[in-house]
């Protein structure tokens, strides 16, 4: 039996391997999530190597992408040192490099409050007629104005003003009647919080399609 602990590391999958990390290069966003697979990866894998690294990084993109990645000066080693000695770039510099490329994978600016008003209009327009629609607008509403309250740039009586928005009237009164009877404390003039009017919501739309709308990538 082979207990050498380097010989039972997982082995990096091929390009186009069905459990390769994919990214979508038109879903910017998401590419910080890529390389958190990737690191996943390392680690199973033993690679610590940052070369190594950084090449397996490019593996799995398009080829014109790779060999934008792989022309960046942090994949070479010309950094230097205090005394002048040249250094390879670590994998983390290289990979900050690459996160510049495109703007929408800055956590600093996620979102805006204008993201969440667009929200808010478009599914008011396209209306909520079933719970699953329901609940797709509440997921997608809660990941915007969390990360919103998180970073001070909403206030929470403007959320839930916001996520009643995209309510139509004729929901909305629905929705209303049943929380004046399961929350008969409420000052009517406060607005409701969003997981109170997602409870009404779903009691009011209780038995209608549950299916969601959105695809497996999220869209």
């Amino acid at each position: 039996m082979n207990n050498d602990p380097v010989a039972r590391h997982a082995r990096m999958p091929p390009r186009n391997n069905t459990t390769a990390p994919k990214w979508d290069e038109s879903r910017p966003r998401e590419l910080p999530q890529y390389f958190k697979e990737l690191e996943y990866l390392f680690a199973d894998c033993g690679i610590a190597d940052n070369t190594q690294k950084k090449e397996y990084a490019a593996r799995y993109v398009s080829y014109d992408m790779a060999e934008t990645w792989l022309g960046l000066p942090e994949f070479g080693d010309n950094v230097t040192i205090s005394n002048n000695t040249p250094r390879p770039y670590m994998y983390q510099e290289w990979k900050a490099a690459v996160l510049k490329l495109y703007p929408g994978t800055d956590t600093s600016t996620r979102y805006n409050l204008g993201d969440l008003e667009r929200l808010v209009n478009q599914t008011f327009n396209s209306g909520l007629a079933t719970l699953g629609r329901f609940s797709d607008y509440y997921r997608d509403f809660q990941r915007i104005a969390r990360w919103l309250l998180a970073n001070g740039k909403l206030y929470r009586n403007e959320e839930r003003c916001l996520f009643q928005q995209g309510i139509s009237t004729s929901l909305w009164s629905k929705i209303i009647c049943h929380l004046k009877i399961t929350l008969p404390d409420h000052h009517p003039e406060d607005p409701y919080e969003v997981d109170q009017v997602f409870e009404g919501a779903k009691w009011v739309l209780k038995g209608t399609d549950t299916s969601t709308t959105k695809t497996s990538n999220g869209t």
